[in-house]
């Protein structure tokens, strides 16, 4: 958000206690399943899951929500084309961010970087706070939102379905 209106679409993952990103995408891009994948190529792929060991890929779930750009069958094609099969997507039910501790973190993020009624007078400056914010956040905070996905996915089974407020 800055003055005025607007704001950037930023991308990023988290795994056991590491923050992936975040990307910027970048202003004026519309996200279609193509260009999805296109700045996962760039970002995610290139400069952190190359580096990974064969070991650490094999053992990955790479969850996303359901927009049609992430679950389209091209998208999902391309993935298994860059070695994250159907069996590493994890499979995502419609209208639960309370389930994606990544929402969390970004609520940590969005905190940090609007504190005091904070208000930004340019995208590049919003982009800045995002970068200066998340590298702020620590591993520890990482774990804890990682390792609470076992009690959402058990809230959510005792609550048959319904929103549990995390």
């Amino acid at each position: 958000r800055q003055q005025g209106g607007g704001g950037v679409l930023v991308w990023a993952g988290i795994i056991k206690d590491e923050l992936v990103g975040p990307f910027r995408v970048e202003d004026g891009v519309k996200l279609n399943s193509q260009s999805y994948c296109q700045f996962l190529e760039d970002t995610f792929f290139k400069q952190w899951y190359r580096k990974k060991s064969a070991s650490f890929k094999k053992n990955m779930i790479f969850m996303q929500d359901n927009a049609p750009s992430h679950a389209s069958k091209y998208s999902t094609a391309w993935l298994a084309r860059k070695g994250i099969k159907e069996e590493k997507l994890m499979t995502w039910p419609p209208c639960s961010p309370d389930l994606n501790p990544i929402e969390n973190l970004w609520s940590i993020i969005k905190c940090e970087i609007y504190k005091e009624g904070k208000q930004y007078t340019s995208l590049n400056s919003v982009w800045e706070a995002v970068v200066a914010a998340a590298r702020n956040v620590d591993g520890e905070q990482i774990k804890t939102l990682t390792e609470s996905m076992d009690g959402r996915l058990l809230s959510v089974l005792a609550k048959k379905g319904g929103y549990i407020g995390r």
